[in-house]
């Protein structure tokens, strides 16, 4: 049985957004709507000066408008851009409104918002269609290894929130005085793959630091062994042992890692055998955009860790306390 068409019994706006409720028994303000251009959205109305640090996504042929509303209070509306993918836009908004009907206050609200609109952030732009490569799994698990650690020094929320890489942001971590990025290399493979010009490319009033984590091959029944999923499972327990409402943010992440329970990664298993850290600054062996001549960009390359032996500094020193400020 086809559903009602929600957008279809709204007519044109001839103003900014025409708004119909979407369930009068739902404890959010949740609207369908059109805009001033028809197109169709979803508006969640909350209080006044209601908002949340979480980063917003970008989403494929979807605009996020976060605007006062006539009343003074703050909307937060999700615009169609193409017709054509209107049915799937209608499953988006879909589970929004559902994500959100166990919680309670705007805050609330919005921050379920937000974080499911993560979780379709891959989605939409085909990121969870394939299963990740070895590299790329390779890379996850040094992510996710680098994660565990920083969620034992800060709250799992704020450590999830410092994971940028999956937001196709430059640097893997960031936090208001430093940032990180975290590499993992095949035992026996004395490099590592910088993957742009921007990765080690420093940003004033941040240190810029390197942390290379060791994987060799192992089976499901060596000691300390992990897969891609199993790694996965054990972050979540860290995280939600100490923060139930952290999982949400975590799944998020997750997708727009590229990463699905759909695909079964039980096939590769490794072993962690060593961490190593490396502060970036003057001298250190890389390349930078500010340095490429004119019309260069989109630049990969191997670092040889052996030249990096003179910048290499203690792990631990990643997680001392001016981590968090």
């Amino acid at each position: 049985m086809m559903r009602p068409d929600p957008w279809a019994e709204i007519g044109y706006s001839s103003g900014s957004l025409t708004l119909r409720r979407v369930d009068p028994s739902h404890p959010a303000d949740f609207f369908w709507a059109r805009d001033a251009d028809n197109r169709c959205a979803l508006v969640l109305v909350v209080g006044a000066g209601v908002t949340v640090d979480d980063a917003r996504p970008v989403l494929n042929g979807i605009k996020i408008i976060e605007a006062p509303d006539q009343d003074g209070r703050n909307a937060f509306v999700l615009v169609l851009k193409r017709e054509e993918d209107r049915e799937l836009f209608r499953h988006l908004c879909d589970d929004i409104v559902n994500a959100c009907r166990d919680k309670a206050g705007d805050q609330a609200f919005l921050a379920a918002t937000i974080r499911r609109a993560w979780k379709w952030h891959s989605l939409l732009r085909g990121g969870v269609n394939q299963r990740l490569g070895p590299q790329e799994q390779q890379g996850l698990i040094g992510e996710l290894l680098f994660l565990e650690r920083l969620i034992s020094h800060l709250t799992p929320k704020a450590a999830i929130e410092a994971w940028r890489g999956p937001l196709d942001e430059p640097k893997d971590f960031v936090f208001s005085n430093r940032a990180v990025e975290v590499k993992a290399r095949h035992l026996g493979k004395d490099a590592v793959k910088i993957s742009s010009e921007h990765q080690l490319q420093a940003i004033e009033g941040q240190r810029l630091h390197l942390a290379v984590f060791t994987l060799a091959p192992s089976t499901a029944d060596a000691p300390e062994s992990i897969s891609l999923d199993t790694l996965v499972q054990r972050v979540r327990q860290t995280a939600v042992a100490r923060d139930q409402s952290a999982n949400d943010g975590f799944d998020a992440r997750l997708l727009s890692a590229g990463y699905s329970t759909d695909h079964d990664y039980s096939d590769t298993w490794w072993t962690a055998l060593a961490t190593s850290a490396y502060v970036i600054g003057e001298g250190f062996p890389r390349i930078e955009a500010v340095n490429l001549p004119d019309g260069v960009s989109l630049v990969t390359y191997w670092l040889g860790l052996d030249r990096c032996a003179p910048f290499e500094h203690p792990y631990e020193d990643l997680f001392r306390s001016e981590l968090s400020q």
